[in-house]
């Protein structure tokens, strides 16, 4: 830029002479820039406006003080006769354009900025929007996988996976719906929702009683079909065992002495039966096998078939209708009916009177036992067969479960059942304390060779553990005790292992 040393007005570099008093032009000096203050009369005439900013310049001016474009020559005043004098102030030069002076065939017209305004907002509009719908799906998907989406917006399609359980199972199996039969299965007190809330209420307790059975035998795992009747006050008077993959008289009936403990809403209806499909399995990975076996014995199962158990409480025997004592008989004699007119005879022979008879007193006989009560009671007299117990299929058929000492206990209950009379066979499913026992013996063997220490035995009797043998560190001795206390539900009562230190050269 170049400014007149008279009048202060400043130039393009390629003008060489002041318009206004012909002076020779000279580079522009630093940063701040001179303006002239125009005389009273002068500041009457109205200014020139900026065809690019609108901004106002004082008459005379070639150049935008604020955009430093080119004013319009035709709109501009007249320039001044009278001679400015050399008054000035000071005010801050406008920042100068990039490449140079702004010529008016480079000038940016008012519509082209408007235009280029509306693009850049519409711009902005667009990846405001974009931006908004990503944080909105990522919040979303946040909030799903925290577990707080409302269970109106989620979709049982779109929902997550459940996680893969890995700890024991006991609950209703997936694909075998609960039943509930009767006059008032309708009924809201008795609907299927109502059956299976009062059985996840009580889940805790069945899942106890399959950890339990897992303690006897760690590959157990079934599925059952168990009924239960469940009367107007929401007691349960019966349940039975319909059927299952892996029968097990113990399990069967410690599962429905716990269901028959349950308690339903009272209501006003009539009794009704709740079917329940139960799956206990070791982990997730067994619970498929187990339902699918389940469902396959639901469907091939025939209505009319005895369930595999089943318990209820005793029936009230009947009341037997009163007799007369024999006192009374004694007094009141019942007399004979009095005989027939005999039509007339001409001499009737007179009859001789019957004897009077007493009454005896009629007692009804005892009830006859039943045969499961007869077997248990042949059970009970053999202190060994104390944990020994029974019940009946129908038929004269007996199964026994329980547990015995050994093998030789075992043969004896079995033909202790069979000597009852009216017993027709018996199905054997007892254990032994000494198979049970030489299981774990097997498991913890198997544990402690996995760790290393093959040279170390162990010996199970009841709950108590015997560790003998020899390790070379006493970190190995402690180490066999928790192996041995780990692989099975015993506690080691003597450890004999002996700590024998290896030599220089011992591999």
């Amino acid at each position: 830029m170049k400014r007149c040393p008279e009048c202060s007005h400043t130039y393009p570099d390629s003008e060489r002479f002041c318009s206004s008093d012909g002076a020779q032009l000279v580079p522009a000096e630093s940063a701040g820039r001179v303006t002239t203050q125009m005389p009273p009369d002068a500041a009457k005439e109205p200014g020139v406006e900026c065809p690019v900013c609108g901004g106002k310049a004082l008459p005379g001016e070639e150049l935008c003080s604020f955009c430093g474009a080119r004013l319009n020559a035709e709109q501009a005043p007249a320039q001044p006769s009278f001679t400015i004098p050399h008054q000035t102030v000071y005010q801050p030069t406008p920042e100068p354009t990039i490449g140079g002076p702004t010529f008016d065939d480079e000038r940016i017209r008012p519509e082209d900025r408007s235009g280029a305004r509306r693009f850049f907002a519409f711009t902005g509009y667009v990846v405001a929007a974009v931006v908004a719908l990503a944080l909105g799906a990522w919040f979303a998907i946040h909030l799903t996988h925290k577990g707080v989406m409302p269970k109106s917006a989620a979709s049982p399609a779109a929902s997550p996976a459940a996680p893969a359980v890995t700890g024991p199972i006991a609950q209703l199996a997936s694909n075998t719906a609960v039943q509930v039969t009767g006059e008032s299965a309708a009924d809201p007190a008795r609907s299927v929702d109502a059956a299976t809330k009062v059985f996840n209420d009580n889940s805790a307790a069945v899942l106890d009683l399959y950890k339990k059975a897992l303690a006897g035998d760690s590959n157990f795992s079934d599925g059952v079909l168990a009924s239960l009747t469940v009367d107007p006050t929401g007691k349960v008077v019966a349940g039975s065992i319909k059927t299952s993959t892996a029968p097990n008289p113990a399990v069967d009936a410690d599962l429905i002495s716990t269901m028959m403990g349950w308690h339903f809403a009272p209501f006003s209806g009539t009794s009704v039966k709740v079917s329940y499909p139960v799956v206990m399995a070791r982990s997730g990975a067994d619970k498929d096998a187990v339902e699918s076996a389940l469902a396959d014995k639901i469907a091939h199962l025939n209505p009319a078939e005895t369930p595999e158990y089943a318990s209820a409480p005793p029936a009230a025997a009947p009341s037997a209708a009163p007799q007369p004592s024999p006192a009374l008989a004694a007094k009141e004699p019942i007399m004979p009916p009095a005989p027939e007119a005999a039509p007339e005879a001409p001499a009737p022979a007179p009859e001789r009177p019957r004897p009077r008879r007493r009454l005896r007193a009629f007692a009804p006989p005892p009830p006859r036992e039943s045969l499961l009560t007869r077997v248990q009671d042949r059970l009970r007299s053999d202190r060994r067969l104390g944990r020994v117990k029974a019940y009946t299929n129908g038929g004269g058929v007996v199964t026994l479960y329980g547990k015995v000492f050994d093998e030789k206990e075992r043969r004896l209950a079995v033909a202790t059942a069979k000597g009852v009379s009216g017993v027709t066979d018996v199905i054997d499913t007892l254990q032994t304390d000494t198979a049970t026992w030489a299981r774990q013996e097997s498991a913890i063997a198997a544990q402690l060779q996995s760790a290393g220490l093959s040279q170390v035995s162990v010996k199970v009797i009841g709950r108590d553990a015997y560790l003998s043998g020899q390790v070379s560190t006493e970190a190995e001795k402690e180490h066999a005790v928790t192996i041995a206390e780990g692989a099975a539900p015993v506690r080691v009562r003597t450890n004999l292992i002996r700590v024998v230190p290896k030599g220089i050269f011992s591999f």
